[in-house]
């Protein structure tokens, strides 16, 4: 078992040429901003990190393929938890780096304000470790977490009462990760927050110990469970194994999107709308992406930035929703040959559009919670976002089935 090795590898290449574009991006962004200007952004990208780990931690650790290897070498404790951070660190040392980068590229005063940066820089990666822990000992747990879901009555119940009440199927292969998501999302961003009020009242060194606290908590949770690591690395890579290739062979799971709980779509794209649906549950959970991304406005609108920068900002989120849509149009989604045999152009165009209808009520409760709190976006704002929001459903949805009906003539 020595002989073989289970860790990822990186060329010397791959990471001079990673590490030069990290400090090119760093410099670019923050290379001539004031001290105040860079721990704000260092701020933006730690609560952005928060919702970007949440959502893809379980994605990054599992299924793991090498886990029959795991398996053979009987690998034990300490050796697991050695081989989960080298399966990660190509992912994690660049993003140590660019926080490094923000902090202390400093073109224009490179020698100031050297125990500022430093106090921060440690603030910055005490949190970001903190938070990959925390997602590394919730989702390691989410094969057990899932039996509860699945083969308890309490779980069964919960998800039939949300079936019936709120039309909407809770998978249980899912709800874990959606509960993790919350959790680790909430992790990293209630402690920037509180970072952030104290860095008004005290020195930056209290923000630190703040932030050393939380990756304290977070080294308590990962190793609170060390004892039975072994045991749920391998009932949740069995879990995620099975969840994820059921969905890639397109079986059906447990709960399932039914055209009946589509109760906006008109009846004649009915079928339409649900086939799209239930491909993209079968790709990406949408729901929690654009939760984190709801959760990233209102960081953004908690900075009291002006008018127009929170405009373009809910102007681009809401563009963004459209990638949903985009990932329609992939061949392992849609061939071609399915809309020239099952319905007309103006049938899938209607259909994606109308798809694209059920983000209007989650955009107005955002934009009108911050709203609420923060007076803006007013009403004359929210109507600007929305008409961005469908003229660009209506021109992505045209040009899309434009292409397509191209590719099914030739």
């Amino acid at each position: 078992m020595a002989a073989i090795s289970i860790r990822s590898s990186q060329s010397a290449l791959r990471i001079l040429l990673t590490a030069a574009f990290i400090v090119a991006i760093g410099l670019m962004w923050t290379g001539y901003a004031q001290p105040d200007e860079r721990i704000l952004t260092l701020r933006y990208l730690l609560f952005a990190l928060s919702g970007i780990v949440a959502f893809s931690a379980p994605y990054l650790l599992f299924p793991d393929e090498k886990a029959p290897l795991i398996q053979l070498g009987n690998l034990g404790n300490r050796p697991l938890i050695q081989y989960l951070f080298a399966r990660l660190a190509p992912i994690l040392w660049p993003v140590f780096l660019l926080i490094f980068v923000i902090l202390f590229g400093d073109l224009s005063t490179p020698g100031s304000y050297l125990g500022l940066k430093l106090t921060h820089f440690l603030s910055g990666s005490f949190l970001f470790g903190a938070i990959v822990l925390f997602a590394i000992s919730r989702n390691i747990k989410a094969g057990s977490a899932s039996q509860f879901w699945k083969e308890s009555e309490k779980g069964k119940k919960i998800r039939q009462n949300a079936a019936d009440y709120f039309k909407y199927p809770l998978d249980p292969g899912s709800i874990p990760s959606l509960i993790n998501t919350i959790l680790i999302t909430l992790f990293g961003a209630i402690p920037i927050l509180i970072g952030t009020v104290l860095s008004g009242i005290y020195p930056p060194i209290a923000e630190s110990l703040l932030m050393a606290v939380v990756f304290f908590i977070a080294v308590r949770s990962f190793y609170s469970q060390r004892g039975n690591i072994i045991s749920n690395y391998y009932a949740t890579n069995a879990f995620f194994r099975e969840f994820f290739g059921a969905n890639m062979k397109g079986e059906e799971v447990s709960e399932k999107r039914t055209v009946e709980q589509l109760w906006w779509v008109p009846a004649p794209i009915g079928m339409h709308v649900w086939q799209f649906l239930v491909q993209l549950d079968r790709v990406i959970p949408a729901g929690r992406v654009v939760f984190s991304g709801h959760v990233v406005m209102l960081f953004l609108a908690y900075q009291q930035p002006d008018a127009g920068f929170l405009l373009v900002a809910w102007i681009l989120f809401a563009l963004l929703h459209h990638l949903f849509m985009l990932m329609t149009y992939r061949k392992e989604i849609s061939p071609g040959w399915l809309h020239g045999w099952l319905a007309s152009p103006a049938t899938w165009f209607t259909a994606r559009f109308w798809m694209q209808l059920r983000w209007i009520l989650p955009l107005l409760i955002g934009m009108n919670l911050q709203f609420f709190i923060f007076g803006t976006p007013n009403y004359s704002l929210q109507a600007i976002v929305l008409t961005a929001y469908l003229i660009a459903s209506a021109l992505l949805a045209g040009i899309g089935i434009s292409a397509r009906s191209k590719e099914i003539k030739v």
